[in-house]
């Protein structure tokens, strides 16, 4: 997320013209010593930066549950707003029995995306979630009769992970894991009790590189089923709830996830088998993976606390997005309406003449849907990722964590807000024609928005009127597919333009695969396509069109790769892919045993520069120019101050990494920070051209002269910071 490169008949054509354009090759390597530099950069002024105001805004929406009234007759919607994993959350719990709402903030420091949930027989709801301060699993307690969260704090010590299931036995009480280093953990919570009873401690395999559970685990009166997994493979695991006893049951490669799927008062497996078969399906019964063969289970019918409700209602959450007063509206409707309304609507569309168009009631009411207000939803501003320059010369950006759309236009100095979803976590933009192409994390989605349209994700109207599936030609931006299929790339985060029309990508594994891909879309054929074996035990961090986009220059870090024995190879390497043979023709080593590579940018016909780390003086930084025609290293010089690229991105691992850009700027230069201080390099001599400080750092991006800089909260800008080209 091969090796042996051939005789490359393109690069003669690209030798001669880098001969007739490039820079003698005596010149090209003509370096200016700067023995001052060092204290240049000690010395640095404090650039003054103009304040844009915070116009990545939103809060994050995705994490609803239904749960059951204790008079089996009505439900409570939980609806969860948070602002980013582990930060601030709000709880808004809508009793659909009296249409009351009670807003509650959770406790910070935990992540209730993604965690354990179990309605008990007790007709409570179980929520499981680590603490970021301790790692260790707390537990917290939903009430219908209260519509509160009541907080019981640490059950289990030691115990974390993203995943961390739960689901109520036969027995009545309440089964969980999660993650305990390398193995998942498994526990048993009695709610009589109010206590863990049993923890049994690490289980399954050890995976090398940190264990995962999938989101459902199953239980039945002797055994707990858990699907353990990463790298190198997924397991089904029996634990014997009586001994403690483990076996393996079923086992899948690592890029076929295996899922258990709850079917009270047990559960089943599914296992992919990849190549075009089709998934094998076991049922799980005392402590065995029976193949499914029909569609009654082995175990007797029992009833599960979920079966004493009323059918869940219908509601419709395309208005749970709050608008910018902090007011959101969740509308229902009882299943009985709904299933009366889409009767009587197939009744009279059989009834009409083909032609007429069906007609649309103008009350809401008349079809059973009921609405309730929610107000005063807390919106947060976001840190941007890095900007685009949109044809027409706004400036396009995007809050961190999946919200906050918004433009800026320098020539009015307005901000337009254009939505609250993105559909991704955008951490690479590209323009190509009058279309902005979006990708990033997860599985390297790829988005394309049309700025001249209307923004429909996540601005649905109300009931009959939602916004178009983000697959749908009208929506806008609409998603076009995942990348992972064919790079095993997890986070895109590096984008590239081809002399063949084509956008590339570059990024790495992430969770499945430490190596690197990269993958491209072609606008005209709207196919997509890529690769990442070429790439093995290389995690891609950069790259760069050259030559007119006629080669696409992969700088990389070397990394160990899972799926060949957790091996590394001994340095860094740049790969440069030809476009037109679909092929990598050259690899090349700009620094013995390496770490990485770098950011790199072409400053003259096939000519690079790149900037990374030095490994053997962290407080110092190499600068390096390359030809790419030859895999001729032209200079290397030393810098007299680090730059933060030497951790694998994103900004979770090393926060000053991305804010990290090798710009080629207006005035021919390019520009970059070391460590906090923004520099301009001349590609001529490679000397350094200190600018002044940055505080904070943020991403670079010019419209003009004039410099943007994104990453924190706040858009600012530098006018006229380019010196006249």
């Amino acid at each position: 997320m091969s090796r042996n490169t051939v005789g490359w008949i393109g690069l003669c054509v690209a030798t001669m013209l880098v001969a007739s354009l490039s820079l003698a090759a005596d010149e090209s390597r003509r370096v200016a010593e700067q023995p001052d530099l060092k204290q240049a950069l000690e010395n640095a002024p404090l650039l003054r930066t103009e304040s844009l105001g915070e116009p990545a805004r939103g809060v994050n929406v995705w994490e609803r549950w239904l749960v059951p009234n204790r008079d089996g007759k009505t439900w409570d919607v939980l609806q969860v707003y948070f602002k980013e994993y582990y930060g601030p959350t709000w709880l808004y719990a809508i009793d659909l029995g009296t249409g009351q709402v009670r807003k509650q903030r959770l406790p910070d420091h935990h992540q209730f995306y993604l965690s354990g949930r179990a309605l008990g027989f007790d007709g409570k709801y179980y929520i499981a979630t680590p603490s970021r301060k301790t790692w260790s699993m707390d537990l917290f307690v939903y009430d219908p009769a209260t519509n509160t969260v009541e907080e019981r704090g640490e059950i289990v010590h030691g115990l974390g992970g993203e995943v961390r299931p739960l689901v109520v036995g036969p027995d009545g009480r309440i089964y969980g894991t999660g993650t305990r280093g390398n193995q998942v953990g498994l526990y048993i919570y009695d709610p009589k009790l109010g206590k863990v009873v049993k923890d049994f401690g690490p289980v399954g395999p050890s995976h090398p590189n940190g264990a995962w559970s999938r989101y459902v685990m199953g239980v039945d009166d002797t055994h707990a089923y858990i699907a353990s997994g990463m790298i190198p493979a997924w397991y089904l695991v029996a634990v014997n709830l009586e001994t403690g006893e483990q076996k393996v049951l079923l086992e899948s490669p690592a890029e076929r996830v295996m899922d258990i799927i709850e079917r009270f008062p047990s559960a089943y497996a599914r296992v992919p088998q990849g190549g075009g078969a089709p998934d094998k399906e076991y049922w799980l019964h005392h402590g065995q993976a029976i193949p499914m063969l029909n569609s009654t289970p082995p175990w007797p019918k029992q009833a599960s606390p979920w079966d004493k409700a009323m059918p869940k209602p219908e509601v419709y959450f395309d208005q749970i997005d709050p608008d910018a007063q902090g007011n959101a509206v969740l509308w229902y409707r009882s299943r009985e309406d709904a299933n009366r309304e889409k009767e009587k609507a197939r009744q009279s569309a059989a009834a009409k003449p083909k032609s007429q168009a069906p007609e649309r009631a103008n009350k809401l009411e008349s079809l059973g849907w009921k609405s309730i207000r929610l107000e005063g939803v807390a919106t947060y501003p976001h840190r941007i990722n890095p900007l685009s320059v949109l044809p027409d010369g706004r400036l396009y950006g995007t809050g961190e964590d999946y919200v906050g759309t918004f433009m800026f236009d320098p020539k009015t100095g307005q901000t337009t807000y254009c939505g609250p979803r993105v559909g991704l976590a955008p951490y690479t933009t590209i323009v190509s024609g009058d279309k902005l192409y979006l990708s990033g994390y997860s599985g390297g989605h790829l988005f394309v928005f049309d700025p001249a349209r209307d923004w429909t994700l996540g601005k649905g109207g109300p009931p009959g009127d939602p916004a178009p599936d983000q697959a749908d030609v009208r929506s806008n931006p609409r998603y076009l597919g995942d990348f992972d299929k064919t790079t095993r790339v997890g986070l895109m985060h590096s984008s590239a333009l081809g002399a063949d029309g084509k956008l590339y990508f570059g990024g790495f594994g992430l969770r499945h695969y430490s190596g690197g891909g990269v993958g491209w879309y072609d606008p005209k054929t709207r196919q997509m396509d890529g690769f990442w074996k070429p790439l093995s035990g290389y995690a891609v961090q950069w790259i760069a069109p050259a030559l007119d986009g006629r080669l696409i220059v992969i700088s990389t870090i070397r990394a160990a790769d899972e799926l060949n024995d957790n091996r590394a190879p001994e340095e860094a390497k740049l790969f440069v892919y030809d476009v037109s043979q679909q092929k990598i023709v050259r690899e090349i080593v700009p620094l013995a045993k390496g770490r990485t590579t770098g950011l790199i940018t072409e400053v003259a016909p096939g000519r690079l520069l790149g900037l990374t780390s030095d490994r053997e003086h962290p407080e110092r930084s190499i600068l390096y120019g390359v030809e790419l025609a030859t895999g001729e290293m032209l200079f290397t010089k030393s810098l007299p101050s680090p730059v933060s690229i030497d951790a694998h991105w994103p900004h979770w691992v090393d926060p000053s990494y991305e804010y990290h850009a090798f710009v080629l700027g207006p005035d021919g230069f390019v520009w970059t920070y070391l460590k906090d201080v923004l520099v301009r390099i001349d590609p001529k001599d490679a000397s350094v051209h200190v600018v002044g400080r940055i505080d904070p750092v943020g991403w670079p991006t010019f419209a003009g002269r004039d410099l943007y800089l994104a990453g924190p909260e706040e858009l600012r800008r530098i006018r006229s910071i380019a010196p006249a080209h």
